[in-house]
């Protein structure tokens, strides 16, 4: 069948005269009009992407009467866009092999045949602007984003730092590249006088880049790779037989309390409640708070039970206590076995719910995340007016995150194979090289000195001596190289352009 299908792509593009173009899906596509969210400054829009599945269809060879749909589905997924398979099966892009389909608004249009997709690159609240910030850097601050590249529309029920929608995030700052230990005076001084000789003593101190701002990365991350699995349902199956083992364990501790000696059919009911009434409520991921609390408190109203201040965080611990004093008539006074039996099922919760398949989002690999990261923090550094974005070494980032001095936690962070390594190092990398590669000239990857001061103290009488007449005052300091990404030659207008989601290249017929 796939030989077949790749039979029929052939032999269509051919017949049209249909080429292979990598550069119809530019990494930065120019619209024909503004885009009303990017310019409009009130919005949170950084940028709109675009999807070549849908070029791929607005280019497929499908005729006045309609294309069959197994001709049509063979051109996009074998000649069209080198679209991820992880954006074909989100739209669950699949048609009808024998069915006729057509362009436009009826029901044989090819439309049809997948979901809609709309991404954007949307600023967030600035919820984390203490966490893991490059507070050491001498280089000033002078702003700081929190960036998310969200799917619009509906709900993914994603756990993630940033809402149910959202696939991937980063944090940066703005900063002002700092004197190289030149004073206000001689900067002065140096901007003043006309003595030759007098220039060429100070130009040494003077740091020609002195103000200049640019992107300092603090963060790159997408919760829903990092817990992405080949099979959920083994997930939700192993946290709720954990759950079990736990649960059975403290409902045997409560049974041996003297006033439940007699407990009838309590236990056994409240075991029902928790297992087939709160759980599958507790793992849908489709249900928001607003949904999900009415569902769960229908759940006491119909028992005949107070519901009012009942939400999930507390509704293990509010059932059984509702229990316990309708079926035995007993206060249930026992707040530390209810409380750890509430956080094993929270937790059970939240690691079902945590888990994501590759096909419930259009983006499940990690280079995919970081370079679409990229991609929007190019359109707001354009937006900005800043022409470098640098990423600073994997061995400050990973400080922020997990401390230093001989501590295990970062020495695995920044060995090769990590999950911390694969995101700063290898997947950086790569998606750097994407940008490289498709746009050539117009970008410059290079390094930047980055310095931080080192926080050592001075342990003897002479290192101070020694420090002040050397006239050099507060910290000691270190210089680090980053990665620069310099976009001073990328002609880019955020409110004028999109970015591509995924991989470029697609059929193009020449006579476009």
């Amino acid at each position: 069948m796939a030989a077949l299908s790749r039979l029929i792509a052939k032999e269509l593009s051919s017949a049209l005269g249909i080429t292979d173009n990598p550069k119809f899906n530019p990494m930065f596509k120019q619209t024909d009009e503004f885009l009303e969210d990017v310019s409009n400054p009130a919005t949170p829009t950084i940028a709109e992407f675009y999807s070549p599945l849908d070029s791929a269809i607005e280019n497929a060879p499908i005729g006045k009467q309609g294309t069959r749909g197994e001709n049509i589905e063979a051109f996009v997924r074998k000649r069209a866009p080198k679209v991820t398979q992880a954006e074909l099966d989100y739209r669950e892009f699949s048609l009808d092999p024998a069915r006729n389909y057509t362009r436009g608004d009826n029901s044989g249009a090819i439309d049809d045949g997948m979901k809609p997709l709309r991404i954007k690159a949307v600023k967030k609240k600035t919820a984390n602007q203490r966490t893991q910030r490059q507070d050491d850097l001498l280089d000033k601050e002078v702003g700081y984003e929190e960036i998310g590249v969200d799917v619009v529309g509906g709900n993914l029920g994603l756990m993630t730092h940033y809402g149910p929608n959202n696939l991937a995030h980063t944090r940066y700052s703005v900063r002002e590249t700092s004197p190289d230990n030149t004073s206000t005076s001689e900067l002065s001084e140096f901007f003043s006088t006309e003595n030759p000789k007098k220039l060429a003593s100070l130009s040494p101190k003077f740091n020609p880049s002195l103000g200049k701002k640019y992107i300092l990365i603090e963060e790159l991350q997408s919760d829903v790779i990092q817990n992405m699995t080949d099979d959920p349902a083994k997930v939700l199956r192993d946290s709720i037989a954990n759950l079990r083992v736990k649960f059975d364990s403290d409902i045997d501790d409560i049974a041996f309390k003297r006033e439940f000696e007699m407990p009838g059919s309590l236990f056994e009911e409240f075991d029902d409640f928790v297992f087939n009434e709160l759980i599958p409520i507790g793992v849908n991921k489709k249900l928001g708070s607003n949904e999900r609390t009415p569902i769960i408190r229908e759940l006491f109203e119909k028992r005949g039970y107070k519901s009012e201040g009942v939400y999930l965080a507390s509704a293990l611990e509010d059932m059984f206590k509702a229990m316990a004093f309708d079926k035995i008539n007993v206060t249930a006074d026992i707040p530390n076995k209810l409380n750890k039996m509430n956080s094993d099922f929270q937790s059970a919760i939240t690691q079902a719910k945590v888990s994501v398949s590759k096909k419930e989002v259009p983006i499940n690999k990690l280079t995919d995340s970081i370079r679409v990261l990229l991609q929007s923090i190019i359109a707001d550094s354009k937006a900005k007016g800043i022409d470098e974005i640098v990423l600073p070494p994997i061995e400050k980032l990973a400080e922020k995150r997990f401390g230093t001095d001989g501590n295990k936690a970062y020495k695995k962070a920044i060995t090769k194979g990590s999950g911390f390594h694969n995101t700063y190092v290898i997947a950086f990398e790569k998606a750097i090289k994407q940008l490289k590669g498709e746009l050539g000239n117009q970008i410059k990857i290079g390094k930047k000195d980055l310095k931080y001061k080192t926080f050592e103290r001075i342990k003897t009488y002479d290192e101070i001596v020694e420090q002040n007449k050397t006239g050099k005052k507060g910290f000691p300091e270190t210089t680090v190289q980053g990665t620069s990404i310099n976009i001073k030659d990328l002609k880019l207008d955020a409110t004028k352009v999109k970015l591509r989601l995924n991989k470029g290249g697609l059929v193009q017929r020449p006579d476009r």
